[in-house]
C-alpha cells in the first residue's frame, strides 16, 4: 500500500514540475478532484469546464477575453492591441464562435467543429479563406497561433461571438469560455451604451466572479457641444451602478483617433501588460474563483437533479400542510388497526350477540312451579285413558282437555313473554345501539320481536306412554322450555342477520373510506421516506465535493493523452479537397441597391400648372363650365402648393435626430446618447400664424396620460383610478423598485412623471405656443416630455420649403402602446417612409417588427415610397465594407418582406458640418429624395391635371361639335338634350353598387383567414424569444408568469399588426371596385351619349383602423395548465418540456385567436362597407354635377348664337399655348 501511495505521488510530482511552479499542486490536486466529482455525478457540463480548467492550467495560458456587442470594435481592438490585422472586423455579424489568437513556435490555424475533427491550416494559408471560416455560424472556435506575434507566450487572446447573438448554443459557449479568462473587457460602442442588453451582461458576469472592465469605444462620435464629455462619463457610471454593475475601471476609448484627449485606449493596453507581468497571480486567482464557480454551480445541479428526482414524491405530498402530513402520517397505525376492527365487525357483533343471547337464555325461568302443576294438568287430559264423568263423557272430556290445553298454552306464552320476548328485544335494541347503525326499521323489528309458537308444540314433547309423574312433569317441562328457546333463536337470528349484514355494508363502506385515507398515509409516509433519502443522497454528494477520489493521478494522465491525441487528430486543410460552396447564380442575381428606373416623360411641373391657370381664366367666366372650372382649379392649386409629410423611423439610438439635423442643415433636434423621442415631433413650414420658431406644443389629454402611467403602474402590480392617486402612489413604488429589463424603462417614466406632474396637471389637453429653445426641453427632458403628445416646430430651412413636414416618430421601442398605431397611420398616409439604422448594429426586435410590418404593406402602396438609411459610415474602414454592411442591411430587408429596398449609407455626424459635408455621403440620398419628391410624387399629380386639363380640352370640342348645326336642328336637339339628361338623371338615382358589398365582404373573410396561419408560423419563435434561458434561470412562477406575459405580448401584437395591414389592403381592394364601378357607368353613360365626358374620380383615405392587440383582455389563469409543464429550467430545456409547452400554448391560444379573427373580420367588414357606400354616393354625386354641368352649358349654347364663337376662340387660345 506504501509503495502504491509513493508511486502515485511521484506522478503527480513529476506533472507539477512540467507545469508552472506558481499553479500549484494543491490547486491542481483540487481541479482533478472537482473533474472527478463532477463525472461521478454525471455533470458534464461541469466537467467539461474542470477539463478545459485543467487545460489552461497545464498549457500555462493566460487568457485576455473580449465581450460585448458584434458590432462594438472588439476584434478591430483585440487587432489594435496586437499590432496587426489578425482577426476579421465588420461592422456585420461575423464571428459567431470564439476566435483565440496566441504565441505559437509554427504559424497556424485551427478550427474546432462541434461534431467533427478540427480543421487545421498550415503555413501558409489563406487568411481570407480562415476568415470565412470565422464568419461560419458552424463553427464553434477558432484558434490562430502566430509566431512572430507581439504577444508573449503563454498569453491568449480571446474574441467572443456577440452578446446580441440569438443563438443558445452561441451563448452557452461564450458563457463556458468566459470563465477560464483572467482578464474581461466589455466592449461597448459609444451610442449603444444605455442598452439593457449591457446591464444584464455585465452583472451576470459580476456574478460569475469575472475580473471585469469596461471599454466604451469609438469616442470619437462624441460632440462636446452637445454634451459635455464629463458629463457623458458620470451618466455611463451612473447608470451602470443603477444596475448593480461596478467593474474594476471603465475604459473611455477610440481607435479611429489615437490623439483623441479622452481616449484611454493606451491604458488598456498598459493594464494588459501589467496583468501579463503578474500574470501567474492573476491566474491563481482565475482559477481559485473558476473553483468557487464551478462548485457553486455544481451545488446548483445537484440541487435541480435532486428536484427531478423528488418531483414524483413531491406531487403525492403536494397541497399538504406539514402540520397535516404529520398528523396524517401519525394516524397510520391507527388506521390501519380500525381496518382491522371494520373487516370482523359484522362476525364480532353476532359473536357477541348470540354470547349474550345464550346467557339471556340459560338465565330464563320459563316454568316455575304454577306452570309445572298446569303442565301436569294438561298431561294428565292428554292420557289415553282421561275420562270426566259417566254421562256424556265423551263431549266433556274433550271440553276439559280443551280448557286444560288453553289454561296451559296462555300460562307459557305469558311466561314466554316476560322472560323471553321483553329480554330478546331488550337486548336487541342495545346491540342495535352497539352497531352505530340508524334505528329506523331494525328498531321497530326489534320491539315487536315475538317467540311465537303453536299448541302442537305442547303434544309434541310429550313421551307417548309415560305416565304422569312428578319426575315426567319435570322432564316435560325442561324439554318443552328447550324447545321455546330453540324456537327464540330461530325468531331472532332472522332479525340478527338483517342487521348483521347492514353491520357489514356499512363496515364496508366505511372500510373503503378509511383505506382510502390509510393508501394516501402510506403514499405520504413513503413519498416522504424517500424525500429523505434524497435529500441524504445529494447533501452527501454535495459534502464531499472537495473529497479526493483517489483518482486524480489517473485522470490527469488520460487527460494529457487526450490533449496530445487532440493536437495530433486533425484534418489538414487542403484546396482541392476543402472548397467553400459559393452559388454563383444567386451572386449573378444580386439586384443593385437602388436600381435606376426609367423616367416617362412629363410635362414640367410649372408648364403645366400655367396651362392649368390658363384654362381656369377662361372657363370661369363660362357658364356650365363651374364643374370642370373647379376641377382644374384644384389641380393646379396642388401642384403649386406641394405639401409633402416625410415619416422618419428608426429605433433611439439610430441617429435619427441627428439625421434629421442633417436634412434640416441646422441642429434644430436634440441630439443625446440617452433616449429622447418619447413624443411625436414635426417639423413643418412656417405659416402666417405660426412663423419661422414658433413650437406649437400639444399636452397628452388627461385619459391618455392616465392610461400610459395605468400600464406602467400595472408592471408592478398596483392600479389608479386617477392622476393624483397615481402621483401619491409612485414615490413607494421608487423607492422599492429598482427595476430588471423592461421595468428600468418604466421606472424612468413613473420618475419624469412624478418630477413634472405638479407643473403641467391643470394644463393637460393645452396646447402651449412657445420658442425653440422650450422646444428643445419639450423633446430631451422627459419630466417635460412625457406629457405631450404633438410638437409641431415651424422652421425655415432649404428641406421645409420644398413643401415638406418631417415628422420625427418615437422609437420603435417605444413604450407607448398608442404609438404602435400612430406609426401605422404615419406608414399609410405619409408621402414618404424614412428608416434609419445604425452602421454597426444589428435590428433590434423591435426595428425587426417595425420592418416586417413595412414588409407586409409595401406592395400595397402605388409608389415605393420607403428609404433605408445606414447612419455613421464614417465608421468603415474602407469601401468595400460599406458595401459590405449595405449588402446584409439589404438581405435582412429581404428577409422581413422588402423587396428591392433603396438603401443609403451616410454619415450624420459629417453631414452637419459644411466641411465635411461632401465627404459625408448624404448627397446620394438627399439627390434621390428630391428626385423621388420632384419627379415621383410630382409625377402623379401632374399626370393627373394633363388628364383633366385634356378632358377640358375635349369636352370643349365636344361640346362645340355637337352644337355648331343649322338653325333647323336646334330646336330638336335641345329637346333631345333635354330629355337624355332627365333619363341619366333618372337612372344614375337608381343604379346602386351592384356586387362590390359582396365581394368586399369575400376579400376581408379571404385575408382575414391567412392571418392565423402567418402568426401560429410565427409563434415557435416568439416562444424562444420569451421563454429562453436568461428569462427562466431561476426557475421561479413570477420569471415563468413574466415569460408568458412577453409570450402573449408578441403573438398578440403581431395579430394587431397583421389586422393593420389587412386594413390597408382591404382599403385598396374597396378602391379598386369603385374604379371598375365608375368605369362600367362611365360606359354606360355613354352609350347613351358618346359626347358625354366624365373626370376619373379620386377616392378619398379611409380613417385607419386601430386594432388592440389580441389576448391583452384574456385572464392570465386562462393558461396556468401550461405551467404543468415547467418543473425547473433543467428539464424544461434538457428534457424538452418546453415543446410540450410550446404546443399546450398553441392549442389554448387557437380558439382564442378565432374569436380574436372574428371580431376583427366584422370590424373591418362594417368599416369598409361604410366607407364603400359613402364613396360611391359621393363618386355618383360627382357624376351627376359633370353631366349637368355640360348639359347645361349645351343648352345655353343652342339659346345664345354668340356661345359657339366664343367657345371656339376659347379653344384656338388654349391651342396655340400648347
Amino acid at each position: 500500500m506504501g509503495d502504491r501511495k509513493r508511486k502515485s505521488k511521484g506522478i503527480v510530482n513529476r506533472m507539477v514540475q512540467v507545469m508552472e511552479r506558481s499553479i500549484n499542486e494543491v490547486q491542481l490536486k483540487k481541479a482533478l478532484t472537482l473533474l472527478e466529482r463532477f463525472q461521478q455525478n454525471g455533470d458534464s457540463e461541469r466537467a467539461e469546464k474542470a477539463a478545459k480548467l485543467l487545460k489552461k492550467m497545464y498549457e500555462k495560458e493566460f487568457i485576455t477575453a473580449f465581450s460585448g456587442h458584434f458590432s462594438a470594435g472588439k476584434s478591430t481592438m483585440i487587432n489594435a492591441l496586437i499590432g496587426e490585422q489578425i482577426l476579421p472586423s465588420s461592422p456585420i455579424p461575423t464571428s459567431a464562435n470564439l476566435v483565440k489568437v496566441h504565441d505559437a513556435e509554427e504559424e497556424f490555424a485551427k478550427v474546432y467543429y462541434k461534431d467533427e475533427k478540427p480543421l487545421l491550416f498550415k503555413a501558409p494559408y489563406d487568411f481570407d479563406t480562415v476568415k470565412e471560416f470565422c464568419k461560419s455560424g458552424e463553427v464553434i472556435e477558432v484558434e490562430i497561433g502566430k509566431p512572430d506575434s507581439k504577444l508573449p507566450p503563454g498569453i491568449t487572446v480571446m474574441d467572443t461571438p456577440g452578446v446580441d447573438s440569438t443563438d443558445d448554443a452561441h451563448r452557452i459557449s461564450t458563457e463556458s469560455a468566459l470563465h477560464l479568462a483572467d482578464i474581461v473587457f466589455y466592449v461597448m460602442d459609444y451610442h449603444h451604451v444605455q442598452s439593457e442588453l449591457n446591464f444584464l451582461y455585465t452583472k451576470n458576469l459580476l456574478q460569475h466572479g469575472v475580473k471585469l472592465y469596461l471599454i466604451i469605444n469609438q469616442i470619437d462620435k462624441h460632440n462636446d457641444d452637445e454634451l459635455p464629455f464629463e458629463e457623458f462619463k458620470r451618466s455611463v457610471r451612473e447608470s451602470f451602478a443603477a444596475w448593480n454593475v461596478y467593474p474594476e475601471e471603465i475604459f473611455f476609448t477610440t481607435l479611429k483617433n489615437p490623439t483623441h484627449v479622452f481616449n484611454e485606449f493606451q491604458d488598456v493596453k498598459s493594464l494588459i501588460h501589467d496583468a501579463i507581468a503578474n500574470h501567474e497571480n492573476w491566474m491563481s486567482n482565475t482559477i481559485e474563483v473558476a473553483f468557487h464557480q464551478m462548485i457553486e454551480e455544481h451545488r446548483n445541479w445537484l440541487e435541480e437533479e435532486k428536484m427531478l428526482a423528488a418531483h414524483p414524491y413531491m406531487e403525492i405530498i403536494k397541497g399538504l400542510e406539514e402540520e397535516e402530513i404529520t398528523r396524517i402520517f401519525n394516524e397510520r397505525e391507527r388506521l390501519q388497526d380500525k381496518i382491522k376492527s371494520l373487516s370482523n365487525k359484522a362476525e364480532k357483533w353476532i359473536e357477541d350477540f348470540e354470547e349474550e343471547r345464550e346467557q339471556l337464555l340459560k338465565n330464563a325461568y320459563l316454568m316455575p312451579y304454577e306452570i309445572r302443576q298446569q303442565a301436569e294438568s294438561f298431561l294428565e287430559s292428554a292420557q289415553p285413558d282421561f275420562k270426566i264423568g259417566f254421562f256424556m263423557s265423551r263431549k266433556k272430556t274433550e271440553e276439559e282437555r280443551s280448557v286444560r290445553l288453553k289454561a296451559f298454552a296462555d300460562s307459557v306464552r305469558h311466561q314466554v313473554e316476560l322472560q323471553l320476548e321483553w329480554h330478546l328485544r331488550e337486548l336487541m335494541a342495545k346491540k342495535l345501539q352497539e352497531s352505530s347503525l340508524s334505528r329506523g326499521d331494525f328498531e321497530s323489528q326489534a320491539q315487536s320481536l315475538k317467540v311465537d309458537f303453536e299448541d302442537d308444540l305442547l303434544y309434541s314433547v310429550i313421551n307417548k306412554g309415560a305416565r304422569v309423574t312428578g319426575e315426567y312433569v319435570l322432564n316435560y317441562t325442561e324439554g318443552l322450555a328447550n324447545q321455546l328457546k330453540r324456537a327464540a333463536i330461530i325468531q331472532s337470528d332472522r332479525l340478527k342477520e338483517q342487521i348483521a349484514g347492514a353491520i357489514e355494508e356499512k363496515a364496508k363502506k366505511e372500510m373503503e373510506a378509511v383505506q382510502s385515507v390509510e393508501a394516501d398515509v402510506v403514499k405520504v409516509a413513503d413519498a416522504l421516506k424517500e424525500l429523505s433519502k434524497l435529500d441524504e443522497h445529494y447533501a452527501d454528494k454535495a459534502n464531499i465535493i472537495e473529497e479526493p477520489t483517489g483518482g486524480e493521478d489517473e485522470n490527469l494522465e488520460k487527460l494529457r493523452r487526450v490533449w496530445e491525441q487532440l493536437n495530433k487528430d486533425v484534418n489538414v486543410y487542403d484546396k482541392e479537397s476543402f472548397e467553400f460552396e459559393i452559388n454563383s447564380t444567386e451572386l449573378n442575381q444580386i439586384e443593385p441597391l437602388n436600381p435606376v428606373q426609367e423616367e416617362d416623360e412629363i410635362l414640367p411641373q410649372k408648364e403645366i400648372i400655367r396651362k392649368l391657370n390658363m384654362a381656369v381664366s377662361y372657363f370661369s367666366k363660362e357658364k356650365g363650365f363651374e364643374r370642370i372650372t373647379e376641377q382644374l382649379d384644384q389641380k393646379a392649386s396642388r401642384l403649386n402648393h406641394n405639401n409633402y409629410t416625410i415619416a422618419l423611423f428608426g429605433a433611439f439610438s439610430a441617429g435619427k435626430s441627428s439625421f434629421a439635423n442633417a436634412m434640416l442643415g441646422e441642429k434644430v433636434l436634440p441630439v443625446s446618447p440617452n433616449p429622447t423621442t418619447a413624443a411625436i415631433n414635426r417639423i413643418c413650414p412656417p405659416t402666417e400664424n405660426y412663423p419661422h420658431g414658433t413650437a406649437l406644443v400639444r399636452l397628452k389629454e388627461q385619459d391618455d396620460l392616465l392610461a400610459d402611467v395605468k400600464q406602467s403602474l400595472r408592471l408592478f402590480g398596483k392600479e389608479c383610478q386617477t392622476l393624483e392617486e397615481a402621483f401619491r402612489l409612485i414615490p413607494s413604488v421608487l423607492s422599492q423598485k429598482e427595476g430588471e429589463g423592461k421595468e428600468k424603462v418604466h421606472l424612468s417614466f413613473l420618475s419624469a412623471f412624478k418630477s413634472g406632474y405638479e407643473q403641467f396637471s391643470s394644463r393637460l389637453g393645452e396646447s402651449i405656443i412657445t420658442g425653440i429653445d422650450d422646444f428643445q426641453g419639450f423633446v430631451a427632458n422627459e419630466s417635460q416630455s412625457c406629457f405631450v403628445e404633438l410638437i409641431d416646430l415651424y422652421y425655415d430651412c432649404d428641406f421645409t420649403r420644398k413643401g415638406v413636414t418631417l415628422v420625427d416618430t418615437p422609437g420603435a421601442d417605444s413604450i407607448n402602446a398608442r404609438h404602435t398605431g400612430v406609426a401605422f397611420n404615419y406608414i399609410k398616409n405619409s408621402d414618404a417612409i424614412l428608416f434609419v439604422t445604425y452602421y454597426n448594429h444589428a435590428f433590434s426586435k423591435a426595428d425587426r417588427e417595425f420592418l416586417i410590418q413595412l414588409g407586409r404593406v409595401k406592395d400595397a402602396f402605388e409608389l415605393d415610397k420607403m428609404f433605408f438609411l445606414v447612419n455613421a459610415i464614417d465608421l468603415a474602414s474602407s469601401d468595400d465594407e460599406v458595401n459590405d454592411v449595405l449588402t446584409y442591411v439589404r438581405s435582412q430587408l429581404t428577409d422581413y418582406g422588402i423587396r428591392f429596398p433603396r438603401i443609403f449609407g451616410l454619415s450624420s455626424k459629417l453631414a452637419q458640418s459644411q466641411e465635411t459635408r461632401e465627404i459625408s455621403n448624404i448627397a446620394e440620398f438627399t439627390n434621390a429624395f428630391s428626385h423621388f419628391l420632384e419627379h415621383d410624387l410630382a409625377k402623379m399629380a401632374i399626370q393627373s391635371a394633363e388628364a383633366e386639363y385634356e378632358r377640358a380640352l375635349n369636352m370643349l370640342d365636344r361640346m362645340i361639335a355637337s352644337v355648331d348645326e343649322d338653325e333647323s336642328k336646334k330646336a330638336a336637339r335641345k329637346s333631345a338634350l333635354i330629355k337624355t339628361r332627365a333619363e341619366l338623371n333618372e337612372w344614375l338615382g337608381s343604379i346602386g353598387k351592384a356586387a362590390m358589398p359582396d365581394r368586399l365582404s369575400q376579400e376581408v373573410r379571404e385575408l382575414v383567414h391567412y392571418v392565423k396561419q402567418r402568426v401560429f408560423y410565427r409563434l415557435p419563435d416568439f416562444f424562444k424569444e420569451a421563454f429562453n434561458p436568461a428569462a427562466l434561470q431561476n426557475g421561479g412562477r413570477d420569471s415563468l408568469k413574466n415569460a408568458l406575459e412577453d409570450y402573449l405580448e408578441a403573438s398578440g401584437f403581431d395579430f394587431a399588426q397583421e389586422l393593420r395591414a389587412t386594413s390597408l389592403r382591404i382599403e385598396h381592394f374597396a378602391t379598386k371596385l369603385l374604379k371598375e364601378r365608375f368605369e362600367q357607368i362611365y360606359r354606360d353613360i355613354q352609350s347613351v351619349d358618346e359626347n358625354l365626358m366624365v373626370s376619373v374620380p379620386e377616392i378619398g383615405q379611409a380613417d385607419t383602423l386601430d386594432f388592440i392587440p389580441a389576448f391583452k383582455e384574456i385572464d392570465r389563469k386562462y393558461f396556468a395548465a401550461a405551467y404543468k409543464y415547467f418543473r425547473n429550467p433543467k428539464a424544461f430545456f434538457e428534457k424538452n418540456e418546453k415543446k410540450l409547452m410550446e404546443e399546450s400554448l398553441e392549442e389554448l391560444l387557437s380558439p382564442l385567436a378565432d374569436e380574436y379573427l372574428q371580431q376583427g373580420t366584422s370590424k373591418l367588414d362594417e368599416h369598409y362597407q361604410e366607407v364603400l357606400a359613402a364613396e360611391f354616393d359621393n363618386l355618383i354625386r360627382n357624376i351627376k354635377d359633370d353631366i349637368n354641368g355640360q348639359y347645361d352649358a349645351w343648352l345655353l349654347a343652342i339659346e345664345d348664337n354668340n356661345k359657339i364663337g366664343h367657345w371656339k376662340e376659347i379653344r384656338k387660345s388654349l391651342s396655340a399655348d400648347e
